[in-house]
């Protein structure tokens, strides 16, 4: 899907974290709104099809979008957060225009 739109049910928002995060403990997917205000979804792990990502390692956070999620438009900004005993982590920023209904 090339466009994003307000109340987007269904979809999944899959973040690359650039590490193995097979292991970790909190995954979260933190957010920002075109409002300036900020929230977060708890995250889960999420494994590439392929073989070769399967051998490596779970680089992905994951979460599925719900009808009140996505709830203003505009751009929006993602990053993946995934904690462990040996550290945190944060993804880079992830920049989603969602647009409104006829746009």
């Amino acid at each position: 899907m090339s466009k994003h739109y307000l109340h987007e049910t269904g979809s999944d928002l899959i973040l690359d974290t650039g590490i193995n995060i097979g292991t970790v403990s909190d995954k979260m997917i933190y957010f920002k709104k075109p409002s300036g205000l900020e929230g977060s979804w708890t995250g889960t792990l999420y494994s590439s099809y392929s073989d070769i990502a399967a051998l490596t390692g779970t680089y992905f956070v994951k979460h599925t979008l719900a009808y009140l999620d996505l709830d203003i438009s505009g751009e929006w900004r993602f990053n993946a957060y995934v904690a462990a005993a040996d550290g945190t982590w944060w993804g880079e920023t992830v920049k989603i225009n969602i647009f409104d209904k006829y746009e």
